[in-house]
Formats: C-alpha cells, structure tokens, sequence
C-alpha cells in the first residue's frame, strides 16, 4: 500500500468531515463510525490498485523475451498492463 494508516486515517477524517459539513451525506451512523467507513474504503481501493500493479509487474517479467525494468519499455509495457488489467475488473486507474 502506497499510504501509510496514519495517512489513510487522516485522509478518511478530512473527506468524511467535508462530506458531513457540506452536508452531502445523510448518515445513520455516529460520525466515528462513518469516518472508519470511509477509511476502509479508502484502504479497499488502494489494495484493488496494488493488486493490479502487482499482476501488471508480473505480466511484463512473464515475456519471453526480458526487458529492463525501469527502461521507458518496461513502464510502457507495465502502464499498458494495468489499463487492460483494470479495465477488465471495471476500475479506473488515473
């Protein structure tokens, strides 16, 4: 995972606060509760873009013929993988 708990926890906390000020949520939970929501959330989709950047890694190191890792080749190869990748699980990497 690229973010650390920590970060995640305060990233849950400021997107659950601006969602509740801005009242454009209407929860029936307490709001702990929802920021923890919002943190598993967070946490869930960055574990999907990991997995797809993992299997994209391992697509590219499965080719027959070897190719560099960090060569221009090797991350065209890599960012193509994860868009098919993605694509075929119905995410969207950005």
């Amino acid at each position: 995972m690229r973010l650390s708990e920590e970060r995640i926890e305060v990233l849950a906390g400021r997107i659950a606060d601006r969602l509740l000020d801005e009242e454009l949520v209407d929860i029936t939970l307490t709001e702990r509760a929802f920021m923890d929501l919002v943190e598993t959330w967070i946490a869930a989709d960055l574990a999907i873009e990991e997995d797809i950047n993992e299997q994209a890694v391992q697509r590219v190191e499965s080719y027959s013929r070897k190719i560099e890792h960090g060569s221009s080749e090797w991350e065209t190869l890599v960012e193509k993988a994860k868009e098919e990748l993605a694509r075929s699980k119905g995410y969207v990497i950005r």
